[in-house]
């Protein structure tokens, strides 16, 4: 559905912010507002809307804190690390760019000043994969989700799913992987398809904490984290159970419909003009050049060949926990690959499709994750419980 702009991407990124607003990390007004300043299509009026209005947030979260209004002030500082990541998103074309690294430490930054005002506050952890735990209140030790995110997620913005977690009195921790977050934005450490080498580490840094009990940590991975997740389970029999919306198993099982010819050109050096060519068309020009620079490679022939490394056919059987694999009626990037997961699973799963009908349409379940939440932890209290 169309929210704000005639422009899909515009449109799809703003109403990434919207979907936020349940978990207080955004406000409708305020990203209507925003948008309505905006000059479309256009980037670098993008970044400076973006960014203005999170900047007025930390300084009135910084007054609000002065005055002893914590609450106000954790609100403010939230919405402004959510304000500032869609601030730079355009931008991540290139990696020294002003406007990438400025808005990044930026969102860090807001998002850190809230971390101790939250009940019980929040706790950073650093490493290879760094991010942040958050346990309810009470004694533990507690179920965890472990959530990794997507091509452009990062470890702050996953907080949004955070409140669904401890709600149920569930920890949750979200942690930047390699090509995500700072491992990308300021280690320089691309993405990479082998996580079924990055999750135990990450399950070795859960493991660390008190506060999570041990037999009962759930992988949970998200948009491209729908892929990664699955790879990750294959290397870790630790996991007590994976999640994956929605779920994939070949990113470049689509690309020769998509490329035509051009595709089986992909292995040619003698090809890369034509490739490059492509990026004089602005949407190919907005959608390759990220993915590029998340990829590590410099040519677009490079990137689509890359990407015939990003599946799990290989390694689904060697996935032993249950899984819960999910799909969406209307999302353009799974295309069915949930069902196509699902099916060639081995392990105890089950499968659930997103309809428009729930509210739910598009990537992720869009502006309705709290569709998303409530059908995997009801599945999660059942399969756990067993």
């Amino acid at each position: 559905m169309k929210l704000y702009f005639e422009d899909e991407n515009f449109d799809g990124q703003l109403q990434r912010s919207v979907g936020k607003c349940d978990s207080g990390m955004a406000n409708a007004g305020e990203c209507l507002y925003i948008a309505s300043q905006i000059k479309p299509g256009d980037r670098d009026s993008w970044y400076q809307r973006w960014s203005a209005f999170a900047d007025q947030l930390v300084q009135q979260a910084d007054t609000a804190l002065a005055a002893g209004h914590t609450v106000s002030a954790r609100g403010c500082y939230l919405r402004a690390a959510e304000y500032y990541r869609q601030a730079f998103f355009w931008h991540r074309d290139d990696l020294d760019a002003a406007e990438l690294q400025s808005g990044y430490a930026a969102s860090v930054q807001a998002f850190r000043n809230a971390l101790p005002l939250l009940n019980p506050p929040g706790m950073v952890l650093d490493g290879d994969t760094p991010g942040y735990l958050f346990v309810p209140p009470g004694d533990g030790p507690f179920p965890a989700i472990l959530h990794i995110g997507g091509y452009d997620n990062t470890a702050e913005e996953n907080f949004a799913s955070a409140g669904e977690a401890l709600d149920r009195d569930w920890a949750f921790i979200s942690l930047d992987g390699p090509g995500t977050g700072t491992p990308l934005y300021e280690r320089r450490e691309p993405m990479r398809p082998d996580w079924e080498h990055v999750v135990p580490g990450m399950v070795d840094l859960v493991l660390r904490q008190p506060s999570v009990d041990p037999e009962r940590i759930v992988l949970v991975g998200r948009s491209f984290g729908g892929l990664l997740a699955p790879r990750g389970a294959s290397g870790d029999p630790r996991l007590a159970a994976m999640i994956a919306d929605p779920g994939q198993i070949d990113m470049a099982e689509g690309m020769p419909a998509r490329l035509g010819d051009l595709w089986n050109r992909v292995d040619d050096p003698a090809a890369d003009d034509q490739f490059q060519a492509l990026l004089q068309i602005p949407a190919l020009n907005t959608l390759f050049g990220p993915r590029m620079i998340t990829n590590g490679v410099s040519t677009v022939r490079a990137y689509l060949g890359d990407m015939r490394r990003y599946t799990s056919r290989d390694q689904v059987a060697a996935i032993t926990c249950p899984s819960y694999i999910t799909d969406n009626e209307t999302d353009v990037v799974s295309t069915g690959q949930g069902r196509e997961l699902y099916d060639q699973l081995t392990c105890p799963k089950q499968f659930r499709r997103f309809l428009q009908a729930e509210g739910a349409e598009g990537h992720c379940e869009g502006m309705a994750p709290v569709v998303f939440w409530t059908a995997a932890f009801d599945w999660l209290d059942e399969t756990l419980s067993r």
